[in-house]
């Protein structure tokens, strides 16, 4: 029988009871109503219809006009109607090039100073995302240097401490919201196309870049995540292997988030028995699921679809599942669908719940009828504990004593040692790394009879303190 000795302190995933009330508010990310011609009455009045209370918004900096705010007369006609039918705007500030903040000259400090300038201009808005994907090339570049370390989670941590400083600044009372990361990423600096970072390897680099730097004051209060999923037709449930996250892998991202910031100022997430903040908590600010277009609609449209559609029902059907999920994670503060209505260019996104000449889809009902029956969580609350061992780290005997295989559900580094019974003298062995959700495949050579002692010593790649050992005694 193992014998498993946790070399840190054990931790687990804990399920408590149903009933508690949801933090969670539900919204959409989507510009429609800044440019409604009605200055957005109307986009507004179909968001508190559908029982929602939120509208995030992108306000874009163009280095090129570092100080000019773009779209600044479609917010000045928006947000007040916005306001006047209580929907909550959320900002997500970030730049209109990829390059903008290493090209431009002081990039990282004219750019805080911009969010510094909107948050000025509209007190109405008091969370504030700073930062859109930057562990994707088309929001940040570059990802790696020329001898592949990766560098954007450097630049971006320094952007989001300047954010951070500039908006508090304003008001020390104004939320700011970290990077609105991409679900995935490849990691490979050579890669022919999306050279990128998967978000728990970008976040990583972010805890490096802080402790690196010193700082002693948080970067964000909390932190926003796309978890779009990999094929459109994938359910929720489907979620994404480790490094990327789904919407149903947040406790793999909030791991990380611990990895990256335990024993910082920066706050961390609210573990299971937790009251003393502050803490923490995770913006879904992007999530979508495009849907079929009806033939006698699809004159509204241009070009073609180019990714598998799903129909309006089964739209609605996960929609609903992830309201239901979100309000029942004490960590989650928002869920934001994308979009709220169709953009026409089908090569574009058609996620919405209404069409662009304003029909409703079979999905619009349900998702209403969701949000109105997950105020509070329904089923049983996702609570969460941080853990100081290697996730899934298991061993399995194929033929004892000939071959094992070792597991782990995150990326780790290993050691493989035998020994005698009461030696601590390696014999044989092996070190190496494996990859999450693979087995490695180990065979023993040829022993001589007699006792000895399987020692298997797994760390965590995100984190070398996090360690599990696994040891088992056998005759050869």
């Amino acid at each position: 029988m193992w014998r498993i000795t946790a070399v840190l302190a054990f931790a687990c995933v804990a399920l408590a009871l149903s009933g508690v009330g949801s933090g969670a508010t539900f919204g959409v990310a989507d510009d429609a109503g800044k440019y409604a011609e009605d200055h957005g009455a109307g986009f507004f009045d179909m968001l508190t219809e559908l029982g929602m209370t939120e509208n995030r918004i992108a306000v874009f900096w163009d280095p090129a006009n570092p100080t000019t705010i773009v779209d600044q007369a479609f917010l000045d006609r928006s947000i007040p109607n916005a306001a006047r039918r209580g929907i909550e705007v959320i900002f997500a500030i970030y730049p209109l090039k990829a390059r903008g903040l290493v090209d431009t000259p002081n990039g990282v400090q004219l750019f805080a100073d911009y969010v510094a300038r909107v948050a000025k201009r509209y007190p109405y808005v008091r969370k504030i995302i700073c930062l859109n994907e930057g562990n994707q090339p088309r929001f940040h570049q570059p990802q790696f240097d020329d001898a592949g370390n990766g560098v954007s989670g450097y630049v971006q941590e320094a952007a989001m401490a300047a954010c951070y400083d500039a908006l508090k600044a304003v008001d020390p009372g104004i939320t700011v919201i970290a990077f609105g990361l991409s679900p995935r990423g490849n990691d490979d600096f050579d890669a022919v196309s999306n050279v990128s970072h998967s978000p728990i390897r970008f976040m990583q680099e972010v805890g490096e870049a802080y402790r690196q730097s010193g700082r002693t004051k948080p970067i964000a209060d909390d932190v926003s995540i796309h978890c779009y999923p990999n094929v459109n037709t994938d359910a929720p449930s489907v979620g994404y292997l480790w490094p990327k996250v789904g919407c149903i892998n947040f406790d793999r991202f909030k791991q990380a988030w611990w990895d990256a910031f335990h024993g910082t100022a920066q706050p961390l997430f609210r573990e299971a028995g937790q009251s003393d903040g502050p803490f923490a908590r995770i913006y879904v600010d992007e999530v979508g699921y495009q849907a079929k277009i009806a033939p006698d609609k699809l004159s509204l449209y241009t070009g073609s679809e180019n990714v598998p559609a799903i129909d309006e029902p089964t739209q609605g059907k996960w929609y609903a599942e992830l309201i239901a999920v979100m309000a029942c994670d004490p960590n989650v503060a928002l869920l934001n669908f994308f979009h709220a209505v169709d953009e026409t260019s089908l090569p574009a996104w058609q996620s919405g719940l209404v069409l662009p000449d304003g029909t409703r889809r079979a999905s619009f009902a349900t998702v209403k009828e969701a949000v109105l029956a997950n105020q509070q969580c329904r089923g049983r609350v996702n609570e969460w504990r941080h853990t100081e061992r290697v996730v899934g780290a298991r061993v399995t005997f194929k033929t004892l004593p000939r071959s094992f295989l070792v597991r782990a559900d995150e990326g780790f580094t290993y050691e493989v040692k035998i020994t005698r019974p009461g030696s601590t003298r390696r014999l044989t062995g092996a070190t190496g790394q494996g990859e999450a959700a693979r087995d490695l495949l180990f065979k023993l050579p040829r022993l001589t009879r007699g006792a000895y002692r399987l020692t298997v010593t797994l760390h965590a790649e995100m984190s070398s303190g996090r360690i599990t050992t696994l040891t088992k005694k056998f005759r050869a």
